[in-house]
Order: structure tokens, then C-alpha cells, then sequence
């Protein structure tokens, strides 16, 4: 558990889906290192203006930081009911207060607000609870004007993380606010040796940018297979990181889907940290205690199997996991169909299964894996837990003819003599790039899953001026890092196609009226050209990063596409012409972005889960039509002198606000439906 207290706790307030510990940021924007998180959010000024219109700077907010309700042997009973190993807790945010008597400053709560050592406190609970403790600390400080010079390393940094240890019984270092400076700028390894001489047992994260760290820290997107290197996966219990006012009950994570992800984390060969925080008065909402308690009871019942547990040698799928204990295999059925694809014959026969309880149940074993007769009948939606009995598996075929190496072979050898209207067939196997396609050639694979094209550090392929890249997988560029682009295509001449193909990394667009159809890839990136066609595409996202970036030109169309876990999945900036219709968006911060652009056609998207679903920021005749979104914080956002927009016939379901137009021109809006909002009378709201 990680709990999330900031000065912030007190307006307790963020749209939907955006970090509430960032408030300050959002009514403010003068914040060092914001790095990709929105600033000055026109949401969170009209809140603030209704709601705290009396409140004049961030730092007033103390007198309202009472924790009268605080008890940190409740807190701390809390992880251990919930079956957690271990509670971190927030010693500084990056709001820069401290939540114990912190050396080198006043800036505590021990001198404003709860007047009293929560840190401290909450640390001899988890003592006394028997649950190991932990703090996260930002390195990122607003209200110290030495961050993040040598003075601010040496007097403040050093010193507290070492108290923290040394003092506080930490056991746990983690890092946040890091990506203003590197671990030179902090010294981190030398921090990190005087924590070990002071308690050898102490764990550091990676955010230190040390040269060695304990555990790797995954957000946003779980790894796709299994890991053998400790990590540590982090989300929160709802979309906002700590207590919203803002958010629903229904919008925090279900008991169900929590033990699905705990389960495919353990089977990856993780730990999971989830994220909460209390009121201004310390307490946790009732939503909050009810879902991690259901999650415990869950866990108890089977503590041994996720505390001792080790992955097997698949770790499952959305119908199943798979674990070992002492070599016990044991299978979870997360979807309640009783399916598990992973225990076919090929793995051995399955001598029996039972149910936790020893109870005997029957199955048919195929090729295909196995499938429960008759699945349990559940009372509750949790995921029920099988101890497998199973042969091993058998031995491989003799080959009478073993295969040698395989041969990789050289793309752009084969495009040495290629000449305009040629087809190169490419056949089964890894092709080696950096490749060009000339000029009107076309390169055709027989398949993503069959052919590949691996460019290792460098873009695998580039196109040419009308050239073709048909049916294979890419993959280069190199070592992503952290939420930049990766690119394994770049299209340079015009008028080129990409049609059918699975890129790893990212598409670079540079010439012309290009095309992409077809294909899946984690993102597009374009500047300057003209008539972009992405038609029939997907694009998977890991929560930093962009989906379609598009700065410039005119007349592009996405359509039909589909966006998955991305930060934003569309941005147009200074486009003119373009149309964005029929696509499918799931996103953390915005679904379609439009910014400073002429006559943007936005039509029929379906887009859900996402704070800001359509975002016009300046431009103008915009058209926001039959677009349906549901469970995000607003529907269309129109601010920045946005003019001339048409918003109609759009149906915008279990959000905060349906149309919010702030700071924004003339606009028209018809027809548009609102079900089921959460804040009562939002339907539209104009400011400021």
C-alpha cells in the first residue's frame, strides 16, 4: 500500500483521471519540472473558483490539514488486512511538505496543519502490525528555491533521506519527482551507500537513477511476459491516485480486477503496490476500506500462494494464471470460464484438479488445454484457485536432421536491383535492416507473425516516393526510453503505403500524402506533410506517451482506428482540414486534442475512461459531432479563444461535465445528450 498525502489532500480535487497530489499545478502552472502533466487546467480553475474562491495561495490550505480522524494503527491495520507485505508512505511530495519533524526545515507537519508526526506514527504502527515500512520521496520540491542546485543535494536531499532511514525505521527508499536531473545531479550512489551502512536491509527503486537499484519500477502498462529481475508495478486504486471528491465510487478499481492484476503481476514475477490516500482528516473513504478489505480476505485465504509463489513457465492469460509453490502448480481462473489454454498435452497430462478446499473436479484435457466440466458455481466474482496434479511433459521428438542456425538475411541486398513497379516477395523468417524501398517498389511479407524485419538500433525500414510495405513486422530503434518515441518506420517520399503490418515502436512521417491501413504500432509522428491517411490501424500506448502527434499540414483523415493506453491518443497541432472519425479511444489524459487548428471535423468517435475526451485549445470551426463518450471527466472542452465550434448531436454519459468552454469564443451547441453525470446541473458550463 502505498499512501498518498500531500498538502493537497485538502481540496482533495482533480478532474477525473488526472493526479489530485498536482493541484497546486493546476490552479497555479509556476511549477518547476511539470514535465508531461498538464498545468493551469481550466477544470480545476472553475472548481476552485466555486469551492475555494476564498483561498488565495496553495499554503492556505494548512488550517484546513487537520488529521483529527488520523490512527495509524487503523491505517497500518489496513495493509495488513488487506494481506500486504509491506506500507509506503509519502515522507515529502513535491509540494515540498514534510510529514515528520524533518531536519533543515520548518516546512512540516509538525509546525502547520495536524501538528503532529504522522510519519513517525504511522511507521511504529506498521511495527506493531508486523508490516514492513517503506517512504517515497520527491526529489522534486516546489517551495525550495535551491532545487535543484548543489545547496538543495547537500542541506536537503541528503539529510532527510538519511533521517528517514536512520530515524524513521525506513526499510524502503523509494523516489519521485526524478526526472528533473539524473543521479549525478544527486549523488545518488553515495546517498545509497550511507543508507546501507546505516541498515544493509534497505531497498532503493530505480527512480534514483542510481547505478544500482533493487527493484525496477513498472507504471501504467504491465510487462508482456515474465520478469526475472525484481519489479515492483504501481497503480492507484481509482484513475486519481489518491482521495477525489471528484470521482465515484464505481470509478475505483473492483475487488476482482484488483486480484485479476495482483495475480498476473505475481505470475510475471512482480510485487504490486497499490496506491491510496485519505481525507484532509485523515481517514480513508468507505469505498476504499470495503474494496482492499474484500481484496484481503481473497489474499489470506490464499497467502502462500502469493507470498511464496514463483511463475511457472507460462504466466497465464485473461482467462488464467499460473503459479508454483515448492513445485505445486497451481492454476487461477480469473475470468470464471474454467478455461486454461496453457495446459494442454504438450505440457503433460493432467492427473487431477482440485479446488483449494481438496474437493475433486472433473475436466477434459486436449491439445488445446483444459476445460472444467462443470465450473464451481461462485458466490462472489473472485477468482477461484486450482492445484494442479499433472505429468511431466513429454520428451521432444528426435530430429533426424536438426535444424542448423537460422539465417538472417540482408533486406537491403535484396532491394539492390529493385526497380519501380517490382514486387520483393519476402518469405518466412528475420530480415535484417536498416533497409530503403525504392522509389515505387513494393515489399511484401507473408505476415506479421511470419515475416520480420529488425532494424536493432536503427529505423528497420524506409520508404520511398510511392513505394509499398505490405504484411510484415518491424522492429529498431533501439532501446525505447522512458516516454519518447521509438522509431522503427519512417515514411520519406510521398505518396508511400504501409498496409497490414505490426511495427514495434513508432511510424515517422516525413513525406507526403502518406498511408497507413491496417496496421498496429505504438504511434505516428508527423511534421509538415500533407494528406495523412491512417485508416483501420491500432496503436497501443504505455500511459506517457502519444498515440498520433500531427504538428502542420492539411486534409489529414484517421479513422476508423483504435487507441489503447496512451497519454493522450490524438494531438493536431496547427492543422487545417482534418477529419477524425470512427475511432475507438481509451486514454489517461485526453482522447482527441486539437490545438490551434481550422476546421477540424471531428465525427462518431466512441471514447471512454479518458479525462478530457475532446479537447479544442484555440483554432477555429471546429466540429465536435456524434461522438459517445462515457466514464471520462468531460465530454468537449473548448477553451484558449477557441471560436466558431459546432458541438452537436454528441451523447456524453457518466462524466463529470458534458461541455466545458472556458476562456473560449462564439460557439454553437445543439442536441448533445448528457446521462448520468456526476456533478449534478454540469450539463454545459461557461467561464470563466
Amino acid at each position: 500500500m502505498l499512501v498518498d498525502v500531500s498538502l493537497a489532500t485538502v481540496p482533495g480535487w482533480a478532474p477525473v483521471g488526472q493526479d489530485v497530489s498536482w493541484y497546486r499545478a493546476h490552479i497555479d502552472g509556476r511549477v518547476a519540472d511539470a514535465n508531461l502533466h498538464p498545468t493551469s487546467l481550466v477544470e480545476a480553475l472553475h472548481y476552485h473558483r466555486e469551492r475555494w474562491g476564498h483561498v488565495d495561495d496553495y499554503d492556505d490550505f494548512f488550517p484546513f490539514l487537520h488529521f483529527d480522524d488520523f490512527d495509524p494503527d487503523a491505517w497500518a491495520g489496513l495493509a495488513r488486512d488487506a494481506g500486504m507485505g509491506y506500507a509506503v508512505m509519502t515522507a515529502k511530495h513535491h509540494d515540498g511538505l514534510c510529514w515528520w519533524d524533518a531536519p533543515g526545515t520548518d516546512r512540516t507537519v509538525m509546525h502547520d496543519g495536524p501538528a503532529r508526526n504522522v510519519l513517525g506514527q504511522f511507521s511504529a504502527a506498521c511495527e506493531r502490525a508486523e508490516v514492513v515500512f517503506g517512504v517515497s520521496y520527491s526529489l522534486l520540491d516546489w517551495s525550495d528555491g535551491r532545487y535543484p542546485g548543489t545547496d538543495y543535494v547537500d542541506d536537503v536531499v541528503h539529510p532527510q533521506v538519511i533521517d528517514l532511514v536512520e530515524r524513521m525505521g525506513a526499510q524502503l527508499v523509494w523516489a519521485d519527482g526524478h526526472w528533473g536531473a539524473g543521479g549525478d545531479r544527486w549523488r545518488s550512489d553515495e546517498l545509497h551507500e550511507a543508507l546501507r551502512r546505516i541498515r544493509p536491509e534497505v531497498l532503493v527503486d530505480d527512480h534514483w537513477w542510481a547505478s544500482r537499484a533493487d527493484v525496477r519500477v513498472v507504471e501504467h502498462r504491465l510487462p508482456g511476459g515474465i520478469e526475472t529481475d525484481p519489479w515492483e508495478y504501481r497503480r492507484a486504486l481509482g484513475a486519481s491516485g489518491a482521495f477525489n471528491r471528484a470521482e465515484p465510487d464505481d470509478a475505483l478499481a473492483s475487488p476482482t480486477a484488483l486480484v485479476s492484476e495482483l495475480t498476473e503481476v505475481v505470475a510475471k514475477g512482480g510485487h504490486m503496490l497499490l496506491r491510496v490516500g485519505p481525507d484532509a482528516g485523515g481517514a480513508f473513504a468507505d469505498a476504499v476500506v470495503e474494496r482492499l478489505r474484500a481484496v484481503g480476505g481473497w489474499v489470506r485465504r490464499h497467502q502462500r500462494l502469493i507470498d511464496e509463489g514463483r511463475p511457472w513457465a507460462h504466466w497465464g492469460d485473461a482467462d488464467a494464471r499460473y503459479l508454483t509453490v515448492d513445485d505445486e502448480l497451481y492454476a487461477i481462473d480469473v475470468s470464471g470460464q474454467g478455461r486454461f489454454a496453457h495446459l494442454g498435452n504438450e505440457n503433460g497430462r493432467v492427473v487431477s484438479i482440485s479446488t483449494a478446499d481438496g474437493n475433486p473436479v472433473e475436466f477434459d484435457q486436449t491439445d488445446g488445454g483444459v476445460r472444467l466440466t462443470r465450473p464451481p458455481r461462485r458466490s462472489q466474482r473472485m477468482p477461484a484457485v486450482y492445484l494442479v496434479e499433472h505429468d511431466a511433459p513429454p520428451p521432444p521428438p528426435i530430429e533426424l536432421f536438426p535444424a542448423g542456425a537460422e539465417q538472417h538475411t540482408e533486406l537491403a541486398e535484396l532491394l539492390t536491383d529493385a526497380k519501380p513497379g517490382d514486387i520483393v516477395q519476402l518469405g518466412e523468417g528475420i530480415y535484417v535492416g536498416p533497409a530503403r524501398i525504392p522509389d515505387g517498389v513494393t515489399v511484401r511479407g507473408l505476415g506479421p507473425d511470419r515475416t520480420t524485419v529488425d532494424g536493432a538500433e536503427s529505423v528497420a525500414v524506409t520508404l520511398g516516393t510511392g513505394s509499398r510495405f505490405e504484411h510484415c513486422r518491424t522492429r529498431g530503434g533501439g532501446r525505447r526510453v522512458g516516454h519518447l518515441p521509438r522509431f522503427s518506420v519512417r515514411v520519406a517520399g510521398d505518396g508511400a503505403t504501409i498496409i497490414g503490418c505490426d511495427v514495434v515502436g513508432h511510424v515517422a512521417l516525413d513525406g507526403g500524402s502518406p498511408r497507413i491501413i491496417s496496421s498496429t504500432a505504438s504511434g505516428v509522428v508527423a511534421a509538415g506533410p500533407n494528406r495523412i491517411e491512417i485508416v483501420r490501424s491500432t496503436f497501443g500506448g504505455i500511459g506517457t506517451d502519444v498515440g498520433i502527434a500531427i504538428t502542420g499540414g492539411a486534409g489529414h483523415l484517421i479513422d476508423s482506428c483504435e487507441f489503447e493506453g496512451h497519454r493522450a491518443a490524438i494531438v493536431l497541432t496547427g492543422t487545417i482540414g482534418s477529419t477524425i472519425r470512427a475511432n475507438r479511444i481509451r486514454a489517461r489524459w485526453w482522447g482527441i486534442s486539437a490545438v490551434d487548428c481550422e476546421a477540424t471535423d471531428i465525427i462518431g468517435n466512441a471514447i471512454e475512461s479518458t479525462m478530457r475526451a475532446v479537447d479544442i485549445d484555440g483554432g477555429t470551426e471546429a466540429r465536435v459531432t456524434s461522438n459517445a463518450v462515457s466514464d471520462g471527466d468531460s465530454g468537449c472542452v473548448l477553451q484558449d479563444g477557441a471560436s466558431n465550434a459546432e458541438i452537436g448531436g454528441n451523447h456524453w454519459a457518466r462524466c463529470r461535465v458534458g461541455l466545458l468552454a472556458w476562456g473560449a469564443g462564439e460557439f454553437r451547441q445543439r442536441d448533445n445528450m448528457c446521462a448520468d453525470l456526476t456533478s449534478e446541473g454540469h450539463d454545459v458550463v461557461v467561464g470563466p
